[in-house]
Order: C-alpha cells, then structure tokens, then sequence
C-alpha cells in the first residue's frame, strides 16, 4: 500500500518536473524571436559624404542638412572626407568607402568628368550614389542628384548686373570649367546678358573655387586688363580672393557678383564691398539629400534631379538672409 504510494508520488513529482522544463524550453524559444526581431528593427545605417572642399563655408552647411537627418533624425551614422580639391584622393576615399560596405555615398565631385571612375566602382557594388551640389558628367551612373538650380543662379547674377550697370560692363569671370555646376553658371550668366551687347567678357581663367587660387588670378587680370569694371567669381570664396586683389589695387570702381549666399558674402554685400551675390541653401539641400536616401532604401520611387532654387541677394534684401 505504502509503496504504491510512493509510486504514485514520484510519478506526479516526475510529470510536474516535465511540465517546468517544458514551459522554461518555451520560454527560452520565445525571448530568443523576440530577440531577434528587437535586433532587426534597430538596424543602423552607415552613411559616407565626399565634399570637394571643407574649407568653404557652403559645404560646412550641407554637413549640417545631412547630420541633422541622418545623424539627429534617424541616430545613424555619417563619415565625412575632405577630397581638398583633389579627384585622384576623392577617387580613393569613395574606393575606402565601398570597402567597408557602407549603405549610400554622398559625392560632391571635384571634378564632374574625373569622377566617373568613382562612379562605375560604386554601382560594380551596387551602393546608391547621391550627387551633392556638382552634377557629374555621366548622370546614368548616379542614384539621385541634389543642387542648386545653377543656370538660375547664373542667370539672376546676369540680370542683376545688365540692371545695375545699365547694360555696359568690362567683365573678368573666374572660372571652374571642369565643374559642371559651374558650366551651368556661366551658361546662365551667357543667357541673361545675350541681349546686352555692352556688357563684354575681356578676361576670364579657372580657378579652383578658392580664396588662394582667385587672388593671383584676379592679380593678373588687373594687371593685363585694366578696363575691367565687373567681376563674376562663380563661388564666394572666389569673390574674397578678387576682393582681396582689388582691394590692394585700389580699384575702387570694380564691382564683385558672386554666387554660393554664404554669411560671409552677405557681410560684404551689407558693407557695400561686393554687389551681390546669388543664394544658394545648402543646409536646405543637406537636408533634402538625408531625407532622400532613407527612400531610397526603401525602394520608393524618387525624382532623380531634384533642384533647389536660388535668388540674388544685395542692398535692397540681405536684412532677410544675414544672421
């Protein structure tokens, strides 16, 4: 009798044991999926930015549109290179990019044709390319495109100067030719004093988009064309340098159009030291290129040529524009 009922307390010890194991065996299961779901939902994206120069407050900005979706919005990561106005290093730091298999590159090419090489190596590892600020040449080999609408930022620094010089201007340009954004500029310009046979470019040579490159050129010109009274540096830091040769010429009556609307342009406008200079929104921009990218991992159609407009700021609007 007494065995019996040990027997019978084993087994229902034995059966109890089984349910626990069980349940711990499914809960095990359970808290393993969930796990794993958590992991999935909490993947982080790494992102890289090639700018052709950081020493230019435009740029600077566009790392400020893009941090503050990819980094603040979305906690993800963002590497950011200075190529310094060198394409064979941009071309090296987008290859270092792809060998640690980031998920998008942002590319402001130092040179629209050079950067092809950079371009054929991304798509080989089918890693989305989006265009910063400079189209390249071969647009088939880019994911999407962000700019500045360039022929407009031309052509409103064009018509400002027709309407301030009454149509009749000696004109020096400070170049970019192998830039493409710049092609688009001047293209511009081209178009808005057509119908000005007064206004006349008498000089004209490339820089590299720096304050150090357009100082000497703007040196030279001085020195071989005399009669300029105009001035079209196609960014900013250009328009410094001229500024810098006029200044030191003591050329009081040369007149400086500039295109980039950085703060520091805008001082000068204010201070009646350059005439204007055409508004681009590059924190705007950054901030259209992060957005852009997330729907382009997810598939989503999105327009490959996106162009932000510009304006011309000078006496009569940069209160609205100067911080």
């Amino acid at each position: 009798m007494k065995s019996s009922k040990k027997m019978k307390s084993a087994s229902l010890i034995l059966a109890l044991v089984l349910i626990m194991v069980t349940m711990v065996a499914c809960g095990g299961k359970t808290q393993e999926t969930s796990t794993t779901t958590s992991s999935k939902e909490t993947k982080k994206h790494t992102f890289a930015a090639s700018y052709f120069t950081l020493n230019n407050p435009h740029f600077i900005d566009w790392s400020k549109g893009l941090k503050s979706e990819i980094v603040d919005k979305h906690g993800d990561k963002l590497i950011e290179v200075d190529a310094q106005l060198d394409i064979n290093k941009q071309i090296s730091d987008v290859e270092d990019f792809i060998q640690q298999k980031v998920d998008a590159i942002f590319i402001a090419p130092v040179d629209s044709k050079g950067i092809k090489t950079a371009l054929l190596s991304a798509k080989k590892a089918n890693i989305p390319v989006i265009i910063m600020d400079v189209p390249p040449q071969d647009t088939d080999l880019v994911t999407a495109m962000v700019t500045t609408d360039n022929f407009m930022a031309g052509k409103v620094l064009g018509e400002a100067m027709v309407k301030n010089t009454g149509g009749k201007a000696n004109v020096a340009i400070i170049d970019w030719s192998v830039v493409q954004a710049v092609v688009d500029r001047t293209d511009g310009f081209s178009a808005a004093v057509k119908a000005s046979p007064g206004i006349k470019v008498v000089a004209r040579q490339d820089g590299k988009a720096s304050t150090e490159s357009a100082l000497p050129i703007m040196e030279n010109f001085l020195q071989s064309n005399p009669e300029i009274n105009a001035v079209f540096a196609i960014n900013d830091p250009s328009a410094v340098g001229a500024l810098a040769a006029i200044e030191a010429a003591k050329r009081t009556d040369i007149k400086i159009y500039s295109i980039d609307g950085s703060q520091d342009a805008i001082k000068l406008v204010k201070d009646n030291k350059i005439a204007g200079t055409s508004a681009q929104f590059p924190v705007k921009m950054g901030q259209v290129a992060g957005d852009l990218v997330y729907k382009i991992l997810n598939k989503e159609n999105v327009e490959k040529w996106i162009k932000v407009e510009s304006l011309f700021i000078d006496q009569s609007n940069y209160q609205q524009y100067l911080k």
